[in-house]
């Protein structure tokens, strides 16, 4: 039940260099067009107008020149593309970022309406993390292999993207395109390593070792699938041109990995930000209500309860004499490449029920998902199951579940291991936190909202929330019907968010070592020491995300409780969710009052508003 919307954010931020030389370049060129042609655009005019126009420029300008920030979010036009970066290019993004900012400070809203005011919130919480990742995070100095790492998570996006001939209006002239994008950027991508690897002047102990997993697999994906499918679709010059580009980017990965497990236990461990920055990163960047003092007691919290439900459920499974697991799951899933087969039907049956029990609405324009391995350079920090929803901005609609299918899938049965879905209940419960109707029924629909400042938000706490909130949704609602794996299972995974969101402030405060908190995280979620270690690792690297599951399921119950005060005997749980749903990736202390507000529309008009 992990989530990469935290893994593809930091991927994007990794990318941020230089900027404002090329957006003066291309508005000159753009107003001399324009000039000779007679007519210039209106410029925007009202609130409403400058918020869509600066945040139409913070995303496509920065896009323009952070050529890896436009593959992730699907403008494919730069997939062929890489910056350089370098100190003076940081300092250029720096400027940039804080002209958008005083841009920002100078719309008026006096008067403006609410959807104005909170937009003008949300824009300024992510600009002030991107400064921040020049003034204060810096991980550009600090992970030796994050270059290499953000080549590698490109070019694997564009390969799961490449089009086929023949399909949704594709042509042999766009494949050949594509490749050749692929083949233009791994030949640049050495130069592109090595530049960004001058950068590091701080490296830190736990982001090199991370990394360097992570880099262990570049060899699987770039000379495996990658080039298998290079050499049968690509003419003999094409794929010769490829091979180069590919071998001279996997030496330049081997290399810096090299230099890494040479110098890594040397280097410091510099992940900590401080609890004064941490509760600022929640106030000011999350927009939560909350500190950090709270979040380690929502843990606590939640911890106590999901070890009560796991206490009730052995208690019942020892007085009708059925083991946990899959004797009470449904059945030991499938081995080998009919788990696959297998996971797709799942997937299929959770679409049936969200219908059948009048969840929310499933729209007919919904994609569909492609199940598939987890490559093997992402297994380290995303050992469970995953999902990449459609790119923001791609026209394909599919989306990627991703699976690491266990050594023994009767083994991890009998270890009731938690990152291993081994039976029917728990690839339910992990299907409907990943697919249907957790994150890619959830960004589908927030991909479309015609409000482009909510178009482009992400909030972690949303997106986990909402899913989270699913998962016991559903134990209620009989999808396991008298089975009991499915809610032992259930319970395992709140215990694992509540042990999260106590070490995710004691790893940033630097109040716990990473060993203080793989040992607390093991003993308390059942983790492996090894699985344990490696989901500490992407805590103390990614500060302030995995909190998004508590954090977000509490105020999304706490709003139902008010929608259901505020709209009496007109409330149903469909029509909470379709309007919760609304309102794009966005956090709840936007949300909220916006859904309260909005009761008094019909449901109809608050849908096509969001283009659901």
């Amino acid at each position: 039940m992990n989530n990469r919307l935290c893994l593809a954010y930091r991927l994007c931020l990794a990318s941020l260099r230089s900027l404002v030389a090329l957006r003066l370049v291309t508005a000159g060129l753009l107003l001399g067009a324009l000039l000779a042609a007679g007519a210039l655009p209106a410029p925007p005019t009202t609130p409403t107008e400058r918020l869509q126009a600066l945040a139409k420029a913070v995303t496509f300008d920065w896009a323009k020149s952070h050529p890896l920030t436009a593959t992730f979010l699907g403008l494919s036009d730069e997939d062929g593309r890489l910056d350089t970066p370098s100190e003076a290019a940081n300092a250029r993004d720096l400027a940039t970022i804080r002209a958008w900012q005083t841009e920002l400070a100078s719309i008026p809203l006096a008067g403006a309406s609410l959807t104005d005011v909170d937009d003008a919130k949300l824009l300024r919480a992510q600009l002030l993390g991107m400064e921040r990742q020049y003034t204060l995070y810096k991980t550009y100095e600090k992970d030796p292999s994050a270059p290499s790492v953000a080549i590698l998570s490109a070019i694997f996006t564009q390969f799961l993207h490449l089009p086929i001939a023949g399909t949704a209006g594709a042509t042999a002239a766009d494949v050949s395109a594509a490749w050749q994008k692929i083949i233009e950027r791994l030949a640049a991508a050495p130069a592109y390593i090595a530049a960004g690897n001058a950068l590091v002047t701080h490296p830190g102990h736990l982001y090199a070792v991370t990394g360097a997993e992570q880099l262990a697999g570049a060899p699987s994906l770039l000379g495996g699938p990658l080039s298998n499918a290079a050499k049968a679709q690509l003419p003999a010059e094409q794929f010769a041109a490829f091979v180069q580009a590919r071998d001279a980017t996997l030496a330049a990965m081997a290399q810096t990995k090299k230099y890494i497990d040479e110098h890594a236990a040397s280097w410091p461990e510099n992940y900590a930000m401080g609890r004064a920055a941490y509760d600022s990163l929640l106030r000011d960047e999350e927009l939560l209500p909350f500190d950090s003092t709270d979040i380690e007691r929502m843990g606590r919290d939640e911890l106590a309860h999901g070890w009560a439900v796991q206490t009730w459920v052995e208690e019942l499974a020892k007085q009708r004499g059925t083991p946990i697991g899959p004797d009470s799951g449904g059945g030991l899933a499938p081995g080998g490449p009919a788990l696959i087969d297998y996971y797709r039907a799942r997937i299929a049956d959770l679409r049936a029920f969200v219908i059948q029990h009048q969840v929310v609405d499933v729209p007919d324009w919904l994609g569909e998902m492609a199940v598939i391995e987890t490559p093997k350079f992402l297994q380290p920090i995303s050992p469970g199951a995953s999902m990449n929803a459609p790119l923001l901005f791609s026209k394909a609609s599919t989306g990627f579940y991703f699976i690491t299918p266990p050594t023994s899938l009767a083994e991890a049965a009998k270890n009731l291991d938690a990152n291993q879905d081994f039976d029917r209940d728990r690839i339910l419960s992990t299907g409907a936190h990943e697919a249907m109707p957790g994150h890619f029924l959830q960004l589908s629909i927030a991909r479309r909202h015609p409000d482009f400042v909510r178009k482009i938000q992400g909030s972690g706490e949303f997106a986990e929330g909402w899913a989270f909130y699913g998962e016991e949704l559903f134990v209620q609602l009989g999808l396991y019907g008298d089975d009991l794996d499915g809610r032992y299972y259930t319970a395992q995974w709140e215990r694992v968010r509540g042990a999260r969101a106590i070490v995710d402030p004691q790893l940033a405060s630097g109040a716990w070592t990473v060993d203080q908190a793989v040992q607390f995280f093991a003993h308390q979620t059942g983790f492996s020491p090894d699985q344990a270690k490696a989901a500490i690792s992407g805590i103390a690297l990614g500060p302030g995300y995995v909190i998004a599951y508590t954090t977000g399921r509490a105020q999304l119950e706490a709003l139902l409780a008010e929608y259901r005060a505020k709209a009496g005997t007109t409330a149903s749980l469909r029509d909470f969710h379709d309007r919760l749903l609304c309102y794009g990736s966005t956090p709840f202390s936007v949300v909220g009052p916006e859904l309260l507000a909005d009761l008094a529309k019909p449901l109809a008009e608050v849908r096509a508003s969001a283009a659901y």
